[in-house]
């Protein structure tokens, strides 16, 4: 029985993937709907929806119905980290280009928050807490961020999605 790759019909969902988390983002963004909220879980339910839809198809059309867990598993991963890398691009130009007020409502937070949970707080620890805020607070930066946390989520949901898309073969050989 020969062995069949499932890297490049993955690579095609992980795009496919990324693409619709991108075009949900701006969707969001030309609404003017805030960055926090509940509308963030169907950006989610896209990427749930992305990987399990790849796991199937690449079990159905590529593996004749039969995958293991960890084929299942591993056509996951690369969804996710093709999605991951075109939203790690994305968020770079969204927050360097597009959204540019994004990581400096981040930084007013943050500082306000610091200000609420320690009013007595002094100039000097009120600037080292925001000048490590500033730190993370740019494109670069949030876009490797945004990259690693997008890929850990994905593997996360990859591991829990191959228990339901595996499909072992159970004819007598």
């Amino acid at each position: 029985m020969e062995k069949k790759s499932t890297f490049m019909p993955s690579f095609q969902f992980g795009i496919l993937t990324g693409l619709a988390m991108i075009i949900f983002t701006l969707i969001i963004y030309l609404l003017g709907v805030k960055q926090q909220s509940y509308w963030g879980v169907v950006n989610y339910l896209i990427f749930i929806i992305g990987i399990y839809w790849a796991m199937v198809n690449v079990r159905d059309k590529y593996l004749d119905g039969t995958m293991s867990y960890g084929k299942a598993f591993g056509s996951g991963f690369w969804v996710s980290l093709w999605a991951a890398i075109l939203l790690g691009i994305f968020a770079f130009f969204y927050l360097k280009y597009i959204n540019t007020g994004v990581l400096e409502n981040a930084v007013s937070q943050a500082q306000e928050k610091m200000l609420a949970a320690n009013p007595d707080i002094s100039d000097e620890q009120l600037d080292k807490g925001l000048a490590m805020v500033k730190m993370f607070a740019r494109p670069g930066i949030s876009a490797i961020m945004q990259f690693i946390s997008n890929l850990v989520l994905g593997i996360l949901f990859s591991l829990i999605i191959a228990i339901f898309a595996k499909r072992e073969d159970k004819s007598i050989a």
